[in-house]
């Protein structure tokens, strides 16, 4: 078996590099010629770019984008009732002034979504992540201000840069991603969002209570909503000085061969930029003309697009950012705004969210780990079901008054969320949808966060249904999404971009890839 291995390494490297076939189609050759054991042979992993390290350090300078996506969702969560104190919002305005404030950005993230898909089609990846760090830098400073319509323009134009974050990151790390770390990779975006989140709920610990007499004077929460400065300088910096190729796909797909071999070079090894460059031609050769609105809902592309739409339902309803906006009011146990909290429950709820931030960044890096070898459609399918069982009896400890108890069970809801429906989803619309359409499947999906964002403190309310009631709608909606996932959704894992948004293509047929694991490009 030892010779037989000797036997392939000198067949695959003497003969490769004479012939423009891909590694996948040598190794499978080698394999039949040299008789090496096919079981021996799947645990070779064939490596075609350059330096982990780098693919990995591109990808957290463009994951920035990320940090404050989750930041940005995140921050206002703590901070509310501080807020309300300082700028005298009146007890009975109180919930609607915030989940105005809250449900604002999720406005602007809808609109900078869908422009933002328009944007980085015409400008390409890299100066639309720097041109939305512009606006965020920009969007800090009316938050500043002690005003509710200030603070609002400014989480708006927040939101806005979060929107076109949401679209032009996943696709962005798609695009600098060898197909062995495309998983790895793409989970990156939800860790960074985790991140993000994270950091909000700590800071928020640090915030006065009730109880303290600089509760209406302190200004911590304006150092808070200063933070996204730090995240959009750094990627500014990096993409105007280290990182500063376009994604090859971009540089291609806008005629700068020339610079797409370039990019290229900074991530594959040399025999690999000539496939991969060949890859490109054919890509641009089938996709000549701009893809439009009609092209997306055409027979190439409108599988992937409802498929692509159908997961942000199923990820937003899953009620995930009813719990980062309303984690501090969940743990408390009440919404009703007239509720008196004992500083000692507020230590407890401020705890909790520090956990649920903490659980929420380790079940992404978790994600990370698994994804490549356990699959997209598996992860989220185990994941969805999950969530249903612990947001079901999440809604029945709510109904029994059980917050002890209930506090844990969101915290495992979290992990289920964190490690599938958070990042898988993100990563398989980045894998089968084309700029475009990402931006149109990222739209609905802030869509979607919007009627969550509002329609969760309303339903919560004691005199409506409260919080339980929220929570069980959600368990329902994972059972449809549960549905879905299982006969629709179909899996990625271990295919190129090209073959993975080809797998709804009306136009050519599914025919599903076959090769053995050990056969995938990487």
């Amino acid at each position: 078996q030892r010779l037989a291995f000797d036997d392939f390494i000198f067949f695959f490297s003497s003969r490769r590099r004479h012939t423009r076939c891909s590694g996948v189609s040598w190794a499978r050759r080698c394999v039949q010629e040299t008789g090496i054991n096919a079981e021996y042979m799947g645990k070779i992993k064939i490596m075609s770019h350059k330096s982990t390290l780098r693919v990995l350090s591109q990808v957290l300078v463009g994951t920035m984008g990320s940090f404050i996506f989750g930041y940005g969702m995140g921050v206002f969560n703590t901070v509310q009732d501080i807020v309300a104190k300082q700028l005298d919002w009146p007890e009975d305005k109180k919930n609607f002034n915030v989940g105005l404030v809250t449900s604002t950005v999720a406005l602007g993230a809808a609109f900078g979504a869908y422009l933002g898909g328009i944007v980085v089609s015409k400008f390409g990846r890299r100066l639309t992540m720097i041109m939305a760090d512009v606006i965020t830098i920009v969007a800090v400073f009316p938050t500043l201000v002690s005003n509710l319509g200030s603070i609002l323009v400014g989480r708006i134009l927040l939101g806005f840069a979060i929107g076109i974050n949401s679209s032009v990151v996943p696709l962005y790390i798609r695009e600098v991603s060898p197909n062995a770390l495309s998983g790895t990779s793409g989970s990156c975006h939800q860790l960074l969002i985790s991140l993000g989140i994270l950091l909000s709920l700590v800071l928020g610990y640090g915030l006065p209570t009730k109880d303290d007499a600089d509760f209406g004077t302190s200004n911590w929460w304006k150092i808070m909503f200063a933070i996204p400065l730090i995240p959009s300088a750094i990627r500014i910096l990096g993409l105007m000085f280290i990182f500063t190729n376009d994604t090859p796909q971009y540089l291609s797909q806008i005629g700068k061969i020339g610079e797409a071999e370039a990019a290229l070079s900074d991530i594959y090894h040399y025999e690999e930029v000539n496939i991969q460059m060949e890859q490109l031609k054919q890509e641009r050769q089938r996709s000549s003309g701009e893809i439009t609105l009609g092209t997306l809902f055409g027979p190439r592309y409108r599988k992937a697009l409802f498929i692509g739409i159908t997961l942000s339902w199923i990820q937003q309803f899953s009620g995930i950012n009813a719990v980062v906006f309303y984690s501090t009011k969940i743990f408390q146990g009440s919404f009703d705004p007239k509720a008196v909290i004992s500083a000692e429950t507020m230590k407890t709820v401020g705890i909790f969210n520090a956990l649920f931030g903490i659980i929420n960044a380790v079940s992404a890096f978790a994600a990370a780990l698994v994804v490549d070898k356990a699959g997209r459609k598996a992860i989220l399918m185990i994941g969805n079901l999950l969530c249903f069982v612990f947001l079901g009896a999440l809604a029945y400890l709510v109904y029994a008054q059980n917050f002890t108890v209930s506090r844990y069970f969101v915290l495992l809801y979290d992990f289920a969320f964190g490690i599938s429906l958070g990042p898988i989803v993100w990563l398989y619309i980045s894998e089968i949808l084309p700029a475009q359409g990402i931006a149109v499947a990222v739209f609905f999906n802030w869509i979607f966060t919007l009627i969550v964002g509002l329609g969760f403190p309303i339903i919560s309310d004691p005199k409506v249904l409260d919080a339980y009631g929220g929570f069980l709608l959600f368990a329902v909606c994972c059972i449809l999404g549960e549905v879905f996932i299982t006969f629709v959704v179909k899996e990625t894992q271990g295919k190129t971009l090209v073959e993975a948004q080809n797998l709804y293509n009306d136009a050519q047929g599914d025919e599903e890839d076959t090769q053995a694991p050990f056969l995938k490009a990487n």
